[in-house]
């Protein structure tokens, strides 16, 4: 990192703050802007706000399109409070839309105060067309998010002298299709010739798990690292025939994995303030999950 590149960086990190409600400063995950950008869209990025929750701690409900420019949010834990983990944060949104506030930037919010560093990720998005078809060919789209995924990794591994985390525990998590992308992650690093910095220290999957084929086809799974894992019964959209089998296999065969299904949720619970008062809890679980697997 040059001089110029860390006094930004650092003068972006000495911004943040964890305040409640409190919406930090984006930050162009490719500062010198992206090379031959397969992801281009006719419209500006778009920003529809959302219903509120009244519970929600950014007090925000941003759903985000259009997106060709990615960006990363850092909340950081209090130096009182810092347990020395960091989590890089993926939003739902079907590939085609980020939700960023609801399943990013209020968990950043509360993890933050919990002790855990965090950084949320605003990824490119792709765009339908009125058969519901990808417009965007899948094949450049997935290889722009793959690499969006990768640098916000290596970017949160550059920040844990200044933010003082452990490089090492540094893991990913993501919320339905941010889920999708978090398993194709591992299985990136898995496929990489030789060691790869950029592998995930740990994984949460929080309402995903229809499309897990490439887990099912790693023949050591040893190699995965833990996982964390959360669904609710009632998910109209996860078949749970399909998807409790092979969560519980993960479970079973890499260690220090957890699986939390919750009787009522259905899915985009995000934080889950009207969704249940077990489900509600499923941030707690992760949390306590991360002290476990560090003996913190």
């Amino acid at each position: 990192m040059n001089k110029l590149t860390f006094l930004i960086t650092l003068a972006a990190i000495l911004s943040c703050t964890n305040l409640s409600g409190q919406i930090n400063r984006e930050i162009p995950l490719f500062p010198n802007g992206i090379e031959n950008n397969p992801v281009s869209h006719p419209n500006v990025e778009t920003v529809v706000d959302s219903m509120i929750n009244p519970n929600s701690l950014s007090h925000a409900n941003r759903v985000i399109s259009n997106i060709t420019t990615p960006t990363y949010t850092l909340y950081p834990a209090s130096a009182t409070v810092n347990k020395q983990i960091g989590v890089v944060i993926y939003p739902g949104g079907g590939l085609v839309n980020n939700w960023l506030d609801k399943e990013g930037i209020d968990l950043a919010i509360w993890l933050s105060a919990q002790g855990i560093n965090c950084m949320v990720v605003k990824y490119r998005t792709n765009r339908k067309d009125e058969k519901g078809n990808f417009i965007i060919p899948i094949n450049d789209y997935k290889g722009a998010i793959y690499l969006d995924a990768r640098a916000s990794i290596l970017k949160m591994k550059e920040l844990s002298d200044s933010l003082n985390f452990d490089k090492d525990m540094v893991g990913i998590m993501g919320f339905s299709a941010g889920g999708w992308l978090s398993e194709r992650t591992v299985i990136r690093s898995l496929e990489a010739e030789g060691t790869v910095d950029w592998k995930p220290a740990f994984v949460g999957l929080i309402y995903h798990g229809n499309k897990l084929n490439a887990l099912k086809e790693v023949k050591d799974k040893t190699k995965l690292p833990p996982f964390f894992m959360a669904v609710a019964r009632d998910d109209k959209k996860l078949p749970m025939n399909d998807v409790i089998p092979f969560l519980s296999t993960l479970v079973e065969e890499v260690d220090k994995s957890e699986l939390h299904i919750y009787s009522k949720g259905n899915h985009g619970f995000g934080l889950a303030y009207n969704n249940g008062h077990s489900v509600e809890l499923w941030k707690n679980s992760f949390y306590s999950w991360l002290l476990d697997i560090y003996n913190k």
